[in-house]
């Protein structure tokens, strides 16, 4: 039962002893006394009202007097006949024990039976009694049943969600931690447990409240956490959080290997999709570190600043939700282009041979004119190892030869 008080202009709050019924019997020839205010719990809890009787004579309050001292006794108590709910009982007209239960001329055996509410006047509490036997023969026996102090229900625990935090997105299969923190204030939290989208994920029995979520699947989740103390629970605020389809990427271009002379300007390319939104962007790195550029719409294309010569490793980042994955890497090189040379002319049966030197890995056309003017393209490839050799046709007149460097792809 809760405590239950009301508060007037000038007076301390009135408290309503609406716990369980406690009967106490006072033997004859005893000197027990009820010491109603032992057991009150806060600002009121002060030993001044015992009540108990002599051999003959009504009660009084054996905490401050020590016998029946007529209309004054019990001291610091007020009664009167109950009527309606004890709650309301602050509204009533009080009176002394002697005018309203009785007294030796008017004994109080003929209230037994009677229910009354006491007013313990220094501390406005109210109280529920009947008297439910009276001794009128010497000895002073008396019985009587009273209400106790309000039962104050169990403490609620209060919980909170300490990770993730709220709209925090994980990339699928995701590895979660999940952590709350539940206290109460008396007793001990018993039992944590963890819901996602309204079943169980995991149960604690003691602090601390934390552990990890393993292969999440993507989805969105609602998490929530009880606690439990004495038997009650309370839920804490919900967590949202996602799990996130990782995008995929893929390097288009350039191929694996490709070779490009300095400085290279490399036009890149990558495919990217994500099943948690769109690709929102396409970042392309040389070395891990080097920025070459980013697209944030497909097609997914930059084409990088002018490089030096050297390797690199070429890798592409998409982004989608705010998770980010990296493709697999393509190697190119950025060589220095060697000056072309011809050398070793020979003319044999129907034929004219001779060598160049170049770099492996870049293309070059070899190109013939009779007249230094019109040039005709004879063969592109792309060099495998320098020098290269060369053959064309003889024919039956001058022939000029010159090789050039292509373009980088």
């Amino acid at each position: 039962m809760a405590l239950l008080t009301s508060t007037r202009a000038g007076h301390a709050a009135n408290v309503f002893w609406t716990g369980p019924t406690n009967t106490f019997t006072h033997a004859a020839d005893t000197t027990t006394a009820d010491e109603l205010t032992t057991n009150h719990v806060g600002a009121d809890a002060v030993n001044n009202v015992w009540l108990t009787r002599g051999a003959a004579q009504p009660l009084y309050n054996a905490a401050a007097e020590s016998s029946w001292n007529g209309s004054t006794s019990p001291v610091n108590t007020m009664w009167v006949l109950a009527s309606g709910s004890l709650t309301n009982a602050a509204s009533l007209t009080y009176n002394t024990f002697d005018n309203v239960v009785g007294q030796p001329g008017n004994s109080p055996g003929r209230s037994v039976g009677k229910t009354f509410f006491v007013k313990i006047v220094s501390d406005n509490i109210y109280l529920q009694l009947k008297l439910t036997a009276w001794g009128n023969n010497n000895g002073g026996s008396f019985q009587y049943q009273r209400t106790t102090p309000a039962v104050a229900p169990p403490p609620t625990p209060t919980i909170s969600i300490t990770n993730p935090v709220n709209g925090a997105s994980f990339a699928a299969p995701a590895n979660v931690g999940i952590g709350a923190s539940a206290l109460v204030s008396s007793g001990t939290i018993t039992n944590v447990q963890f819901f996602t989208n309204g079943s169980s994920l995991k149960s604690i029995n003691a602090a601390p409240f934390t552990f990890t979520a393993n292969n999440l699947a993507a989805g969105a989740y609602l998490l929530t956490a009880v606690a439990t103390a004495g038997g009650i629970s309370a839920t804490s605020t919900p967590v949202n959080f996602s799990v996130l389809a990782v995008p995929t990427v893929t390097l288009t271009n350039p191929p694996n290997g490709t070779v490009f002379a300095a400085p290279a300007n490399i036009k890149l390319g990558a495919s990217a999709a994500a099943g948690s939104g769109p690709v929102t962007n396409v970042q392309f790195l040389a070395n891990n570190t080097n920025l070459l550029g980013s697209a944030t719409v497909a097609p997914f294309k930059v084409t990088s600043g002018s490089l030096a010569a050297g390797p690199y490793t070429l890798t592409a980042v998409a982004t989608a939700a705010g998770i980010s994955a990296t493709s697999a890497p393509v190697n190119v090189s950025v060589v220095n282009a060697v000056p072309v040379s011809l050398s070793g002319g020979t003319v044999s049966t129907g034929g004219f041979s001779f060598t160049y030197t170049a770099n492996p890995g870049l293309s070059y056309v070899v190109q013939s004119s009779s007249n230094l003017m019109a040039w005709l393209s004879l063969a592109t490839n792309t060099v495998l190892a320098s020098p290269v050799s060369f053959s064309n046709p003889a024919t039956n007149h001058a022939q000029f030869y010159r090789i050039g460097l292509l373009p980088n792809p």
